[in-house]
């Protein structure tokens, strides 16, 4: 019965709009489409109506959802055992308190007292500067750390020295070792340019120039500081 009414009024409100677009539809724009805007306004309210009148839509069925599925009064046995907690002192993980790790550096250190190769962890709770690092004990025996901060006097050995730290200067007049270096021919100076010649010293040029402004000379125009 209220759809009926529902029904009524829609047409009553279509003739309403139909009659109302037509007489609007000589005079009214069509904004670039081919229906002016009161016959669209129709079109609208008649699909509006449509959807009132559908069918109706089938009910879904819905069932319950099923009980659990327990095991069986029989298989209660077979059932794994809870798994023991990780959070214990028995486990190797666990955390090592302060006392307990002071205790066993003591220890260590007590029991490696005597032996010259061993080395303190507790040098390495703190960071070392490069400079004080190079003067600790590697681990090595005693004759082998002081003969390694022993400077050598082996010829061999200050040659070899020599010949690495001149490997590592570039520029050489001699020697091309890399391709981004210039070629030879270009490191060559010219036949005018004075190689070898520093000049006169800085200081001897400040003091003739001092004596010339001053113009006569004195005892201390003789020390070697002015």
């Amino acid at each position: 019965m209220a759809l009926m009414k529902i029904e009524g009024r829609v047409l009553v409100l279509m003739t309403a709009l139909a009659g109302l677009s037509l007489s609007g539809c000589v005079s009214s724009p069509t904004y670039g489409t081919d229906k002016s805007a009161g016959a669209q306004l129709l079109d609208d309210v008649s699909n509006m109506a449509s959807f009132g009148q559908g069918k109706k839509k089938e009910r879904i069925d819905y069932k319950p959802r099923p009980d659990l599925v327990r095991p069986a009064p029989g298989d209660k046995g077979y059932l794994p055992a809870p798994q023991q907690s990780l959070a214990s002192s028995s486990d190797p993980n666990w955390p090592e308190s302060p006392e307990q790790r002071r205790k066993r550096v003591r220890d260590e250190i007590t029991a490696h007292r005597d032996d010259p190769n061993y080395v303190s962890p507790v040098l390495q709770d703190a960071p070392v500067a490069d400079n004080i690092r190079t003067a600790l004990p590697r681990g090595n025996s005693r004759r082998e750390d002081y003969a390694s901060r022993t400077p050598t006097s082996d010829p061999a050995k200050v040659a070899a020295l020599k010949a690495a730290r001149a490997q590592q200067n570039q520029g050489s007049a001699t020697t091309r070792r890399y391709l981004s270096e210039p070629p030879l021919a270009y490191r060559q100076p010219a036949s005018t340019a004075a190689v070898g010649e520093l000049g006169p010293d800085e200081a001897q040029k400040e003091r003739e120039r001092k004596k010339a402004a001053s113009g006569s000379r004195g005892w201390r125009d003789y020390l070697p500081w002015n």
